[in-house]
């Protein structure tokens, strides 16, 4: 969206920190860590993961944390074809590229059509937490998915696939 606007027709944020013009990439993610309570990643394990930048931190959840907070809305299924295919991840903090703060500017990425798509059942983020994100960037639009969990895309599918093409016959 910084590099390249004209070729964005609508960025939708689903599950998603949504940046901020101004703000370093990850300062969402530093909120969302400051409104969690102790234990909210149950049985995840935090380890280093050895890359080409050396090394970085990493999260590999749960599958407590998994049928808890992010499937629980959706099929057993599918719940655990997640846990078998699940690997570490990093949010990249460590990055100094997402400490920049002038990264994101309002000529580029604050020109994109952005739509944030709440999804209500999300039980690892509060829809308060969500909503927030969407008053921190002006001009974002808001859809939502009722009965939704973190994995919209498996637990309301249909639903969100109406809330794309919607999305996508606004900004065509």
């Amino acid at each position: 969206m910084e590099r390249f606007p004209s070729k964005v027709a609508a960025a939708v944020f689903l599950a998603a920190p949504m940046p901020r013009v101004g703000r370093h990439m990850g300062i969402t993610i530093q909120e969302f860590m400051e409104t969690i309570e102790p234990g909210f990643f149950m049985d995840s394990e935090t380890m280093l993961l050895n890359t080409e930048q050396g090394p970085r931190a990493a999260v590999l959840l749960g599958p407590n944390l998994l049928a808890a907070r992010v499937y629980d809305q959706s099929p057993t299924e599918d719940l655990e074809l997640a846990k078998l295919l699940l690997r570490p991840g990093s949010q990249f903090m460590d990055d100094p590229m997402m400490m920049d703060e002038t990264l994101l500017t309002h000529g580029n990425y604050g020109s994109v059509s952005r739509v944030f798509v709440i999804a209500k059942a999300d039980n690892s983020t509060t829809e308060e937490m969500q909503r927030r994100m969407v008053d921190l960037s002006p001009g974002a639009e808001v859809e939502e998915i009722a009965g939704a969990d973190h994995m919209a895309m498996i637990s309301k599918p249909k639903e969100l696939c109406d809330v794309l093409v919607k999305i996508a016959n606004k900004h065509d």
